[in-house]
């Protein structure tokens, strides 16, 4: 049989349907998925015809852009510390978590302080996290989860590799419940499980995309995104684009490459790139850095959920280090701001991280440094509600008219 790559062509605006679909069939490409809201048709072509199929869709006047739709990974979750091994926080943070005490990062940006002046009004906003999926029965996770989606090759919209529960659970987490962590947000935020990666980690650019797009129409506040690769493309940035403008704060890990490369989505203009750091307040070794990356958050030894047997603390939960770790922790207290003041823009809520971050991180380029989460609550608690919007102008997650029709693979 013969072997075939997948594609990604964008129409320009205005382009009908059936021009498209004759377009495909002269090229010999199969429609496999079409993504409506920024005009991207997925296609198939035999790999050994590909050159010629680009150069064919490049020279329609009808095409906007055509790039492969490639493979990208998040990082694997090996645990390099064990959680019994950890340092206690020393953190006056009070709750009923019973692994509270290892969690250093949330006594690092001044969880408790925040949690403090905070208003906590159960699942009044929605983080959505694009990742392996997320572990619905874990116990620091049930009834976190309010809305799920899959757009990965998996067949169970449920977390197999790892990654996306451990993301999950440091924005998110069941707090003050007696059991396990506690999470960034508190009980304020709910998780939208948005599978875009398959369960050995890896997706493709417009699993990603799509994704995007339909966490966006679904009513995300906040998009998690712990993933990405040093190449951009037009597809991912079409998207962000996509949430931005329709009001989301996309959340983006800045890499593992420990360089200044720019990591996407983290480095487009419309995320919030965020890097990470150890309990010195220095720069995690491994963490991308540059005057691309805005902030920094606990990102080395941070203890989170992880599928397995939830009851029993030596697999229910696990120590990981990455970018990836430490973007949920903006991911939540972006939550956090949100459930504070509901009217704050994604605009304004990544202008007070941004001013938050006052903490200087030691080591290379950060724009804005270390967040402190309880002097974000206190901007976000003192932003006047008449400077955010205009009058009798309906938040934007009341907008119905942004849900539309979705296409799947």
């Amino acid at each position: 049989m013969a072997t075939t790559k997948q594609l990604i062509v964008c129409f320009k605006p205005g382009t009908r349907r059936s021009s498209c679909l004759s377009i495909h069939k002269e090229i010999k490409a199969e429609l496999v998925n079409e993504i409506k809201e920024i005009g991207i048709h997925v296609v198939t072509v035999p790999e050994n015809q590909l050159s010629s199929c680009l150069s064919k869709y490049n020279s329609s006047q009808v095409v906007q852009f055509v790039e492969e739709d490639h493979l990208i990974q998040v990082e694997p979750i090996t645990s390099t510390t064990e959680f019994s091994s950890l340092e206690e926080g020393g953190s006056s943070i009070s709750t009923n978590d019973p692994l509270l005490e290892k969690q250093w990062g949330l006594a690092n940006v001044n969880a408790q302080g925040a949690w403090d002046l905070a208003r906590i009004s159960p699942i009044s906003a929605k983080i959505a996290i694009l990742d392996t999926g997320v572990n619905r029965n874990h116990q620091d996770l049930r009834g976190k989860i309010i809305h799920y989606a899959n757009f990965s090759s998996s067949p169970t919209v449920d977390d197999v590799h790892g990654h996306g529960t451990h993301v999950a659970g440091i924005a998110a987490a069941r707090t003050n419940n007696k059991n396990g962590i506690a999470g960034m947000s508190y009980n304020s935020a709910g998780i939208m499980n948005i599978k875009v990666m398959g369960d050995t980690g890896g997706g493709t650019l417009s699993n990603v995309a799509q994704g995007i797009i339909y966490a966006t129409n679904q009513g995300a506040h906040v998009i998690n995104l712990s993933l990405g690769g040093t190449v951009s493309n037009e597809t991912l940035r079409s998207a962000v684009d996509y949430a931005y403008n329709n009001g989301v704060l996309l959340v983006g890990a800045a890499g593992n490459n420990s360089s200044n490369i720019e990591h996407y989505p983290a480095a487009y203009n419309q995320v919030l790139a965020v890097a990470a750091t150890n309990q010195s307040n220095e720069l995690a070794p491994f963490s991308n850095y540059g005057s691309w990356v805005e902030v920094a958050a606990p990102g080395q030894d941070i203890l989170s959920t992880f599928p397995g047997d939830s009851g029993d603390l030596m697999t229910g939960y696990r120590v990981a280090s990455g970018t990836s770790q430490a973007a949920p922790f903006i991911s939540g207290l972006a939550g956090l701001i949100k459930a504070t003041n509901p009217m704050l823009t994604n605009k304004q809520i990544r202008s007070i991280i941004q001013r938050a971050a006052t903490q200087s991180v030691s080591g290379e380029t950060i724009q804005f440094g270390r967040i402190d989460a309880r002097r974000a609550i206190q901007l976000a608690r003192n932003t006047a509600s008449s400077q955010l919007r205009r009058p009798n102008t309906p938040p934007l997650w009341l907008n119905t008219s942004l849900v539309g029709p979705l296409y799947r693979s």
